[in-house]
C-alpha cells in the first residue's frame, strides 16, 4: 500500500501568492453557492430542482458547455437515469441527455445517448456517474462508472459506442480496496487527462488519481484526497464522488479545483473544495497535493445528502449541480443548481 502522508491533503492549508483561491473563494466563482431562486430557473421547473424526474430517475449530472466558450449559456447535461418507474434504490442503467441554452434550465426532451453493450460483460448492465468533455479533438466523450470499472463511450456517426475495455479497474490501482467508482475527468490545457475517482483503502473511503496522456491509457497517480484528521473537519468521516474543474486565476495561472461529497462526524452531508495551482512545466511521479478549503462550498440545511456535484464555469459566474434528497424522509432525488458568486443577478431564464 502506498504512504498517504504527506501526500495526501492537509485540511486547513490555502491557495497563496494573492491569486483567488480557497483563501478567497467567492471572487474565484468557486464557491460557497447559493441555491436558485423563484425568477432564475425556466422550462416551468421549480427552484432549486433543475431536473425532478422521478419516472427515469434522472440523477448524478455532468454539465458540458455545448461551445466551450464560457461567455454564452448553452449547455448539454448528461445524467444516470434508469429503466422508467424503476425502484428509486436501483442503480443507474443508461446514460441521458438533456439541453439548456441559459446554463441551467433543461428542457424535457430527454435522450437516451449510452445503454449497457450486452457483449460487455464487466459493465454489468450498470451505466452511471458520467463525466463528459470534448477531446483535442472537439469530440464528445463518456467516462463512466459500471460494475467492473470505469469505461469510456467515444461520439461517433452512429452515436456514442462504448469502448471495449474499461480505462480503469479496481486491479489498476493496487492500494485499492474497493471497486472504482464517480469519475470525474478533466483535460489539461496540454492535452493531457486526469481522472478522480472513489474508493476505499483499507475499508476506509479516499478519492484516487490516475493521468493519461490520450485519456484511454491511464497510469496510476495513488490517493489524493483522504478524510479530514480534525474532529470538525467537514470531511472527517467521508470523502467521495471528484469533479475536477479547471480555471484560471487573475494572474492568469491555471488552477485545478476539485469537489467533492464530504461528510462530518456530525453527519452533516455536504459539497467540499480541495484545489491547486499548475504548474505546466513540472513533472511528477507521485500524487499532487491539493489545499483543501475548511469550509465547505454547499452544505443544505435538513440532512437532504448531497452528493455527485458538478460545476460549470462561465465568464461571470459558476453553477453546482448535486443530486440529493428532497426532504430528510423522502426517497426521491433530485438535481439541484445553485450559483456563485452568491450576489450575482443571473442572465434572464429560458421561458
Amino acid at each position: 500500500m502506498k504512504r498517504l502522508f504527506p501526500l495526501l491533503l492537509a485540511s486547513c492549508a490555502t491557495l497563496a501568492d494573492g491569486a483567488p483561491g480557497l483563501d478567497n473563494p467567492p471572487s474565484a466563482r468557486a464557491g460557497p453557492f447559493r441555491l436558485v431562486t423563484v425568477g432564475e430557473l425556466g422550462q416551468n421547473r421549480v427552484p432549486p430542482y433543475a431536473v425532478d424526474d422521478d419516472k427515469n430517475r434522472l440523477r448524478d449530472a455532468s454539465v458540458l458547455d455545448s461551445d466551450e466558450d464560457p461567455t454564452t449559456l448553452e449547455v448539454e447535461g448528461y445524467f444516470g437515469a434508469s429503466v422508467e418507474d424503476a425502484p428509486v434504490d436501483e442503480p443507474s442503467t443508461r446514460i441521458a441527455r438533456l439541453h439548456a441554452i441559459d446554463g441551467r434550465s433543461f428542457d424535457r426532451d430527454l435522450e437516451t445517448v449510452l445503454e449497457p453493450d450486452p457483449e460487455l460483460s464487466w459493465q454489468g448492465g450498470r451505466l452511471g456517474s458520467p463525466s463528459v468533455l470534448f477531446d483535442a479533438d472537439g469530440v464528445r466523450r463518456i467516462y463512466y462508472e459500471a460494475a467492473g470499472g470505469i469505461g469510456l463511450a467515444i461520439d461517433g456517426d452512429d452515436g456514442f459506442v462504448s469502448n471495449p475495455d474499461p480505462v480503469l479497474t479496481q486491479a489498476d490501482i493496487p492500494w485499492a480496496t474497493a471497486p472504482l467508482g464517480s469519475p470525474g475527468v478533466v483535460r489539461m490545457e496540454d492535452d493531457t487527462y486526469r481522472l478522480y475517482f472513489d474508493t476505499e483503502i483499507a475499508g476506509e473511503p479516499v478519492i484516487g488519481f490516475a493521468s493519461s496522456d490520450d485519456g484511454i491509457t491511464f497510469r496510476d497517480r495513488g490517493p489524493i484526497i483522504e478524510m479530514g484528521h480534525s474532529e470538525s473537519a467537514v470531511d472527517a468521516a467521508f470523502v467521495g464522488s471528484p469533479f475536477p474543474v479547471l480555471a484560471t486565476s487573475s494572474e492568469g495561472r491555471p488552477i485545478l479545483y476539485v469537489y467533492y461529497t464530504a461528510i462530518a462526524n456530525s453527519g452533516k452531508q455536504s459539497i467540499a473544495l480541495a484545489a491547486r495551482f499548475i504548474d505546466p512545466e513540472a513533472v511528477e511521479d507521485g500524487p499532487e497535493p491539493l489545499d483543501k478549503s475548511p469550509s465547505s462550498m454547499y452544505g443544505p440545511a435538513g440532512s437532504v445528502q448531497p452528493h455527485e456535484p458538478a460545476v460549470i464555469r462561465f465568464s461571470t459566474f459558476s453553477l453546482l449541480f448535486t443530486t440529493q434528497k428532497t426532504a430528510r424522509d423522502a426517497d426521491d432525488v433530485v438535481v439541484t443548481v445553485g450559483v456563485s458568486p452568491g450576489n450575482i443577478e443571473l442572465p434572464p431564464a429560458e421561458p
